[in-house]
């Protein structure tokens, strides 16, 4: 399957006994990177939703907002550490009985540090608003990956047409090689009556010279890989393939790379050299496509 990385998704959920705003924002990334912010952090849920995530989405960095309003007292833990606001007024007594102008504001007093603080209970939902929460979130995250396939599937038909563009080059490339050996044999011939001419010349060193040449301009192999990749390719920009294909098709261009490239530096025909060079900027236009493919 073919989908993207970027999407985007916000709503606001309501249950009984709370709300909660979420917002998820699908951004290129060469892993899966998951971040948490609002005051779900607090709440014991983070894992069990990550988890979530991992089952639907393979790569990205995925920002997620989630924010609660809990309406249900039971689920906030309050301290009020009396003794420090007990010594805290015992402090001012002194200012107060010379009538200074000091006005006492319990808000102000409750604001101080380590005197007042409301935290959540350790677990702060019970099974059924879980199951709410969870449900929710998941459905969220599908509508990110439906927008996901979606975006994808417009990155097909651009894969599909430089794979073709790369297959025609390799056909051509395939078709010039199966000549390579007479043109090599040729120009070997007029250097060979060059040779005639000088005192040392040996014939059996020069037809050792010409195998070994012949060998290794030989490009059959190169090719052959270049077509199973290729193919492999095609394979993979299927619809029906069922996994993520953008880490794939990246492996498999660095793959595609060093094959033309060693075909590059093998051959000495000016043809396939130029053949070469477009096969490479099709290459590069590929790997440029799936920098956004999950």
């Amino acid at each position: 399957m073919i989908r993207s990385m970027t999407g985007h998704f916000s709503k606001t959920y309501q249950f009984d006994t709370f709300t909660y705003f979420l917002s998820i924002r699908s951004l290129n990334h060469r892993f899966l990177e998951i971040n948490f912010r609002g005051n779900v952090t607090w709440l014991g849920i983070e894992s069990e939703l990550k988890k979530i995530v991992e089952n639907h989405i393979k790569r990205g960095k995925i920002d997620i907002m989630m924010d609660f309003e809990l309406f249900d007292p039971s689920k906030f833990l309050i301290q009020l550490n009396s003794s420090l606001l007990q010594k805290i007024l015992y402090s001012l007594e002194p200012n107060i009985n010379k009538k200074e102008n000091i006005i006492i504001n319990m808000d102000s007093l409750l604001k101080l540090p380590g005197v007042f603080n409301i935290n959540y209970v350790d677990s702060p939902f019970n099974d059924r608003e879980k199951e709410f929460i969870y449900s929710t979130f998941e459905e969220s995250l599908k509508s990110i990956v439906k927008e996901r396939e979606r975006e994808g599937e417009k990155l097909r038909q651009p894969l599909t047409h430089y794979m073709i563009e790369l297959k025609k080059r390799i056909s051509r490339i395939r078709e010039l090689i199966s000549v390579q050996p007479e043109k090599i044999k040729k120009k070997f011939e007029e250097r060979l009556k060059e040779f005639y001419k000088l005192k040392d010349y040996s014939e059996e060193k020069f037809y050792e010279e010409l195998v070994y040449y012949l060998d290794k301009a030989n490009i059959n192999e190169e090719v052959e890989r270049l077509d199973a990749h290729i193919s492999y390719l095609k394979e993979l920009l299927e619809k029906e393939y069922p996994e993520p294909v953008g880490r794939k098709i990246g492996f498999l261009m660095q793959e595609c790379l060093r094959e033309i490239n060693t075909i590059g530096s093998k051959s000495q025909d000016k043809e396939i050299s130029k053949l070469v060079v477009e096969g490479k900027e099709l290459i590069e236009s590929i790997r440029e496509q799936i920098m956004n493919i999950e």
